[in-house]
């Protein structure tokens, strides 16, 4: 997989560098999508998005984001004022049911080049998540034995979902906090250039998961920004017994409680009195000089306990190769006087657009 990876991101450079030779601003909101929408496509299903070299940004994907908002409205609002909606088929229902409609179609198309790849596989050829999923799934079949398309559907959606989101939100918010704090990003070239010299010097293009994963302080950084701006900001638990918490609070079997991750990582008790500053060096320990291993209920960004994300190392390898790669070529500067906020979606999105400037360094 790592080698997917590594070629995606050759393809995510070239980008960039048209752009620096265009002199042109780059859309990083657009661009990160596109990128890891591309990468998972293969590593996930076997195929080709071209969304990389695509004008336009992919139906799939701004039906996704879409889709995504219209769900949130639904929670925020009676209840009765959605189910209205989607009686009648008018406002945000009518949205959303045209976005799933265009999430099918496209998903539906991902499996039949799936399942098409799949037969045509050879032994040697490297298996993708939905060769590994159906060669283990039993619920992929129906009665008769033949795959479910809607198992599989719901299967890709999560995984696009957990995939894609993730890491190219996480990417957006590691610039932004990038450009507050200059300093973390000259550090962390100095870092790259002792560890990694083919990498400046040229030699090679793109680094390798074992060079990645010597970088200490970039694993600091990277931690440091998901804490501030994790990927899924709120999670929701049903209380399956009555349940006293040690600081007194009773919840009730049947309730829902709502962890709020974004609010955690703001939390001066938890993290101490700096906990609202980009800190990557909260993350080293002094002593050893290696990352703190911090619990993962303190640190919630990736979930914990037996819900924990299962894409964590690979989600933190893509971010590593990315951005060191990134970190190595250009200076990216943020265009000022753009107005940046969250989206009001599932997961925590820049809103909107996130345009920098790239310069070869």
């Amino acid at each position: 997989m790592a080698g997917g990876m590594r070629k995606h991101a050759t393809a995510l450079l070239n980008v960039f560098d048209r752009s620096s030779e265009k002199g042109e601003a780059i859309d990083l909101v657009k661009i990160f999508n596109s990128f890891t929408i591309e990468t998972f496509a293969e590593m996930g299903f076997g195929i080709e998005m071209n969304c990389l070299d695509a004008e336009e940004e992919h139906d799939f994907q701004s039906a996704f984001d879409s889709a995504q908002r219209m769900v949130v409205l639904r929670y925020q609002r009676p209840s009765f004022v959605w189910k209205l909606q989607r009686l009648f088929g008018i406002g945000a229902e009518k949205q959303l049911k045209q976005d799933i409609k265009v999430i099918d179609d496209t998903v539906f198309d991902i499996i039949s080049k799936a399942l098409a790849n799949r037969q045509n596989q050879k032994a040697t050829d490297t298996p993708n998540l939905v060769s590994i999923f159906l060669d283990r799934a039993e619920d992929a079949e129906d009665e008769d034995g033949n795959i479910d398309p809607v198992f599989l559907r719901d299967m890709v959606v999560n995984f696009v979902f957990a995939g894609r989101d993730t890491t190219a939100q996480a990417m957006c918010w590691f610039f932004l906090n990038l450009s507050k704090r200059p300093e973390v990003a000259k550090k962390l070239r100095e870092e790259i250039a002792t560890m990694i010299p083919e990498l400046v010097e040229g030699k090679i293009k793109v680094p390798t998961m074992e060079q990645v994963q010597q970088l200490t302080y970039l694993e600091a950084a990277i931690k440091e920004s998901l804490r501030l701006y994790p990927a899924v900001p709120t999670t929701l638990k049903l209380v399956e017994e009555d349940t006293l918490l040690s600081d007194g609070t009773f919840l009730r079997k049947g309730w829902f409680a709502v962890i709020l991750a974004y609010a955690l990582a703001r939390a001066t008790h938890v993290w101490g009195p700096d906990a609202t500053e980009y800190k990557p060096e909260r993350w080293v320990d002094e002593t050893t000089g290696k990352v703190r291993n911090e619990s993962a209920f303190k640190f919630f960004s990736f979930n914990a306990g037996p819900r924990i994300c299962l894409g964590m190392n690979l989600a933190m390898l893509e971010l590593k190769l990315v951005l060191t790669s990134l970190l190595t070529r250009y200076q990216l500067d943020l265009v000022p006087g753009q107005t940046i906020t969250y989206d009001n979606a599932l997961t925590l999105a820049v809103k909107g657009e996130l345009f920098a400037n790239v310069n070869m360094q």
